[in-house]
């Protein structure tokens, strides 16, 4: 693999983890539309990690919240814990029976756009009022970001919007509860690799580039938001899913 190809994955694994479209779906679809190679644990975690870093770093100003009402914490925990349960009992089930089969993520990414297009978006709940229930839900809902498609960042939010949270709310939970699965799914990854296949330079880059696209989805993703919902992504999902299935169809 060349740095150029490392690079543009970093670049998607980069948008695509923040901004609700699914990061799975398009790391599956473009490579080979992109000629981008095949998948590799080892690059797939390096680029996962870039992504934590910036979600991190693009929380600083917000960790005083956490500290000044702790109970924002343990709700983070409590919705983080479904997800952490389903990915180790379930994961290896859904990589064999759905990752390998394009047209589920195209289905899921038009069906979950049209539902992004016609979502509730008006509420007043914030990170210090949502319920211990409310935060399960939302962490429930995340579980099934381990379907090709769906999106972490864009079932929480649905949900927590749905719920009444405020967009601004809404989108900062989202990030919160990314820093504990990203971090797990990393650190995890980690454990499981063995030697790396490609030269440091490679890997480097590919950090570098989902870091830097990282820390830009997380900027605009709270001002896309605030601005126009959830309609802008569904639309997005909407014609890339078309997209794909036109250029896998013929």
């Amino acid at each position: 693999m060349t740095i150029g190809q490392t690079a543009i994955l970093g670049i998607i694994q980069g948008l695509t983890e923040f901004f609700p479209v699914s990061s799975s779906a398009h790391l599956l679809l473009l490579r080979p539309i992109l000629s981008l190679g095949e998948a590799n644990l080892w690059l797939d975690v390096i680029l996962h990690g870039g992504t934590w870093l910036a979600v991190i770093i693009y929380l600083i100003p917000h960790y005083s919240r956490i500290i000044n009402y702790p109970p924002i914490l343990l709700k983070i925990i409590v919705a983080t814990i479904p997800a952490g349960l389903s990915g180790l009992l379930l994961e290896e089930i859904i990589e064999n029976q759905f990752r390998e089969q394009w047209i589920y993520s195209v289905l899921l990414l038009i069906i979950l756009g049209i539902v992004f297009i016609y979502a509730r978006e008006k509420g007043d709940k914030s990170l210090e009022s949502i319920s211990w229930l409310e935060a399960l839900f939302i962490g429930l809902a995340q579980s099934l970001a381990l379907f090709p498609g769906v999106s972490r960042s864009g079932i929480t939010l649905l949900v927590a919007l749905s719920l009444g949270m405020k967009k601004k709310e809404a989108v900062l939970f989202s990030f919160f509860l990314s820093l504990t699965t990203i971090g797990g799914a990393f650190a995890l990854g980690l454990l499981e690799i063995g030697d790396s296949a490609y030269s440091w330079l490679e890997v480097g880059t590919g950090f570098v580039t989902s870091f830097v696209s990282g820390l830009f989805a997380c900027v605009y993703l709270l001002k896309i938001v605030e601005k126009g919902g959830l309609k802008p992504f569904g639309y997005y999902r909407i014609l890339f899913g078309i997209f794909v299935l036109g250029w896998m169809l013929f």
